[in-house]
């Protein structure tokens, strides 16, 4: 399962979702993985947000079971027919191409993922 960068803002924001997206990240944790592009915009935003703590932030991340991977060749051709074709950040698009060439879920609190046919965990409407 692929890991959008969302689910770990909520997360490590204390966000509304946080303790949804904390579930579904234990319940997989031992099949995670994130781009490496998605774990750079979680250390921006990290640091722009909370920036005291974002190290920590950092840190456990490294320290997590989440596997990272550095984008190939196929996923910036992936990534950008997803840019071109569905309303997706850059970040979100490179989530996207991981997610479709590994043939897996997507873990995401971003609805905007649902146009583009991947197989979705996204949290209950509330």
């Amino acid at each position: 399962m692929v890991i959008d960068t969302s689910a770990l803002l909520a997360v490590f924001f204390n966000q509304k979702l946080g303790p949804w997206a904390l579930d579904q990240i234990q319940a997989h944790a031992d099949d995670l993985q994130m781009s490496t592009v998605n774990y750079a915009e979680v250390l921006i935003l990290a640091e722009d947000r909370q920036a005291k703590s974002a190290e920590e932030i950092r840190e456990s991340l490294e320290a997590s079971s989440i596997r990272l991977v550095a984008p190939t060749p196929q996923h910036a051709e992936l990534a950008a027919y997803a840019r071109l074709r569905y309303p997706l950040n850059l970040g979100d698009c490179f989530a996207y191409a991981l997610a479709k060439e590994q043939e897996c879920s997507l873990l995401t609190l971003d609805r905007d993922f649902r146009k583009t046919g991947l197989h979705l965990l996204l949290p209950p409407r509330t």
